[in-house]
């Protein structure tokens, strides 16, 4: 019995081992393979489409791999394995036939329905009609009454009153037009503190952020993320990159200016791009290639020194405004 054990504790401990070497195997890989890219251009004015590219990435052996044509193709296109996962140009999938039948259904029942409501809607119209004429008759018979009682000896009375109701309304009025100019002055008074008070924060947050940036801890943090921008950007620059270049401006003395300006560039260009003038004609063909490699451990490692920096995080708050 104790032997049968042990056989097993020992192909679980086996069969836990190869699992976890697979496990460590696929994230190392992930990890340490290196995604490279190659991009490939160039330019001719004598072809109906002057500019073509040529961009792939491939990962893992080109198991994963992406790739952009242009503009034989003008598509973007990603696959694992032998299948695509996606492609820009596919065009999204139509309604079902089943789903359009329906539709026309339900808009027939909707088309008889609404006639049905259209001829119930005329005989209501209709009756309404009829009452609003007798009412109006009605109003006018109202209000011949009430004329025919102001004709007699109360009228004197009734225009009184009016010239009365005219002297306060013109008060009130005047009463309401230096109320209103009031109100204005005080408005120009609470805008005009407001703005002040803007300024005094604007001021505020400009000498806070000063002292943050003069402070020796943005220093610190600084110096870390130049050292890692530097570090991501020797990783992400080409391996190797070539091209030619034909370039006229139709003027002889601008031209000249652009090879000046590629002659100071020399020291950093002129081991892999070649320039040629052109004092004659106004143009610019040429042909790149390049590529290169970066790995996600590389990109990894620098997120983490970052986020992970004491003076960072500190910083990241003191711009949040947050307690430290």
């Amino acid at each position: 019995m104790a032997a049968v054990l042990l056989t097993i504790l020992k192909i679980l401990g086996i069969t836990l081992l190869v699992l976890f070497g697979i496990i460590l195997t696929v994230v190392l890989l992930l990890l340490f393979v290196p995604i490279r890219y190659k991009i490939r251009a160039h330019r001719k004015t004598e072809d109906e489409r002057p500019v073509a590219a040529d961009i792939k990435v491939t990962y893992l052996a080109h198991i994963v791999n992406a790739a952009f044509f242009y503009p034989e193709a003008a598509y973007l296109r990603v696959r694992v394995f032998c299948f695509t996962i996606y492609r820009s140009d596919t065009k999204k999938v139509s309604k079902d036939s089943s789903d359009e039948e329906k539709m026309s259904t339900h808009s027939g029942k909707e088309a008889d329905d609404n006639k049905e409501n259209a001829e119930k809607d005329r005989q209501e119209k209709k009756g309404d009609r009829a009452e609003s004429s007798i009412k109006e008759v009605n109003s006018e018979l109202v209000q011949d009454q009430t004329e025919v009682k102001q004709t007699g000896p109360d009228k004197e009375s009734a225009e009184a009153e009016d010239y009365s109701q005219e002297d306060g309304n013109f008060l009130n009025k005047i009463i309401g037009f230096f109320r209103k100019i009031w109100s204005v002055l005080k408005n120009i008074r609470y805008t005009i503190s407001r703005i002040c008070d803007k300024i005094k924060d604007i001021v505020n947050n400009i000498r806070y952020y000063v002292e943050i940036l003069k402070s020796d801890r943005f220093d610190r943090g600084w110096k870390v993320c130049k050292s890692q921008l530097g570090l991501l950007f020797k990783m992400l620059r080409p391996r190797k990159f070539t091209g030619e270049l034909l370039v006229g401006t139709g003027d002889p003395a601008s031209t000249g200016q652009v090879m000046a300006a590629y002659g100071i560039l020399y020291p950093l260009l002129g081991n892999h791009i070649e320039v040629t003038p052109d004092f004659e004609r106004q143009i610019v063909e040429g042909s790149l290639f390049m590529k290169g490699r970066i790995t996600i451990f590389g990109l990894i490692k620098c997120a983490w020194i970052i986020y992970f920096n004491k003076d960072i995080r500190e910083l990241i708050k003191l711009f949040k405004r947050e307690a430290v």
